[in-house]
This record gives structure tokens, sequence and C-alpha cells, in this order.
């Protein structure tokens, strides 16, 4: 298999496309990269108290500091200003792309908005992938430095705040870190998410011991930075992994469509739009509200 760069392009995070420049994942199956709401919109979503249930906390929007296997890692948390620390709460991951970071995440994704207030949203700082520091990203392996921050970070989250249900998305090199974070701690334990919503990503790449999840994996036609075949690699594993049928039922918001009969309660959603804007590697306008919609529908 072969891997096309991640690249970046502009504020948004993605970088810019600089020729053929591509890798090849090691033999083990992992990827070396180089280099619509209210007040009731979380209501469906629900999960056993965690250890932070009971006692208030602090809402609105921090930057916080988490040390992984010695190395500070930085986010940015958003907790809604009608947080109920005696209610469990959905939690998403939201990762940025290539040379983005929290902050960018955050301004573009809209996934707060989406929820109306429903879920506390992290979004965590990529550390460097090449020798440039403003070349952030993510590792992809199982045992990589990622993979800990996310379990660092899912385990103190849920220890300070009354977290439910917890979730991923992302975008470009993001959307292959959902993805990833899927393939390793998919599943309802404590620590592990149900459902994910990678936007221009790829992967997972190799077998996942991680349960299945709900998906909802968006890609546009025109994408020429990560090529939508990365995206329909990404479908054809949940849709599988799910037992899902290759026949589906169109569903909102256009153009995306479920795929029938998956098995377990499970639900994999293909969104393949036509947008041109940044190369058809922008983020489109219905990504958080598909990507909230999944999230609802996956308690």
């Amino acid at each position: 298999m072969r891997f096309t760069r991640l690249c970046a392009l502009a504020w948004l995070g993605f970088g810019a496309c600089g020729g053929d420049d591509a890798v090849t994942p090691p033999d083990d199956g992992s990827i070396y990269v180089d280099g619509g709401g209210g007040d009731d919109a979380g209501a469906a979503i629900d999960a056993a108290p965690t250890g932070g249930c009971g006692t208030p906390q602090a809402t609105g929007v921090q930057n916080g500091t988490i040390t992984v296997a010695g190395t500070p890692r930085t986010y940015v948390l958003s907790v809604p200003a009608g947080y109920d620390p005696d209610r469990p709460t959905p939690l998403i991951f939201a990762w940025h792309g290539r040379t983005g970071t929290a902050a960018n995440a955050r301004a573009y994704f809209g996934i707060e908005a989406a929820s109306g207030g429903g879920a506390i949203v992290v979004y965590p700082q990529g550390l460097p992938v090449t020798a440039d520091p403003n070349d952030t990203g993510w590792e992809l392996t199982a045992n990589g430095r990622d993979i800990a921050f996310y379990d660092a970070l899912s385990a103190q989250l849920r220890a300070t705040y009354c977290v439910g249900a917890a979730y991923s998305m992302g975008h470009s090199f993001g959307g292959y870190m959902s993805n990833a974070v899927a393939c390793f701690r998919g599943g309802t334990d404590p620590g592990e998410v149900r459902a994910i919503a990678p936007v221009a990503g790829g992967g997972p790449f190799g077998a996942c011991p991680g349960d299945p999840v709900s998906a909802t994996v968006i890609h546009g036609s025109n994408d020429t930075v990560v090529p939508i075949a990365q995206g329909e690699g990404s479908r054809d594993h949940w849709r599988s992994a799910a037992g899902c049928a290759t026949t589906s039922t169109p569903i909102a918001p256009a153009p995306c469509v479920a795929y029938d009969g998956c098995a377990g309660g499970r639900t994999v959603r293909w969104c393949q739009h036509a947008d041109t804007q940044f190369s058809g590697h922008g983020w489109p306008s219905f990504a958080a509200s598909a990507a909230w919609a999944l999230f609802q529908a996956t308690p």
C-alpha cells in the first residue's frame, strides 16, 4: 500500500502539497507519516457515570497541559455552559490537520455549535512530525506517542468531568488519527470511542484490535491532497467490520447515505461531496452536523 504524504493548505492547517512525496507503511500494518442542537441536544447520548461525576467544574474554553511519558502535551478544552456534573455528558476528541493547531481546529470544525452545547469537546495539539517545528501531526501507531496522549487525556477528563460516551472526529491528518483511535481504542468500555467522523482522511491500515465502531466517513470527490480512494478505504473497512450491506439509503444531511443491515446497532455512513475549495480538501459545510447526527445515533 502506498500513502501520499498529508499536506497542508494555508490557515486551515492542511499544508501545501510539494510533489510526489510518498512513504510505504511498515509491514506490521501500522503507518508512519513523514515528517443543530438545543437544550436537550445530548439527551439521546448517555453512559455510566465516571469519576468526575458529582463535582462541579468550571465551564467555558480553557487551555490545558498534561505530561505523557515525560513530554508536556497541550490541548484546548470546551465545556458547555449547561454542563451538569450529575449527568454524563458526551466527550468528543477533535483532531487537527497537518501543520494545524488545536485552536485552528476549534475555529472551523463547528462541532460545538452543531451539538448545541450537548458535548464536551477537546482539541488535542499535535507535535512536529519532521524537523520543522511547525509541521505538526500525529503518530498513527498502536504504541506511538499520540495513542498514549489519547489514553492519558481520556483518563484525566473522565476523572475530572462527568463523561458519558466518547467519540472522535478530525480533518485530513486528523481524519487518519480518528481512524487510528477507533482501530486501537474502539468499543464501549471506559476510555474507548463508540463512533468516529473522519473528514478527508484515510486508514486504518492492517488489522484492528478494537471493537467495530459506527462511522460517518466524509470525503471530496475532487480532493487532490488526500485522494478519495483513501476515504473509500476507510468506508469499506468500517462497513465490513460492522457487517453492513453494500446497499444504502440517502439520509440527512445530503449528500450522505447510510448502509443497510449493520450489526450490533452500529451505523456506517458515507458522505461524498463535490466541493472544490482548497483543492477539494476543505471542510464541507455539512461536516459538523453529519458528525453530531452520528454521535447522537450511537449512545
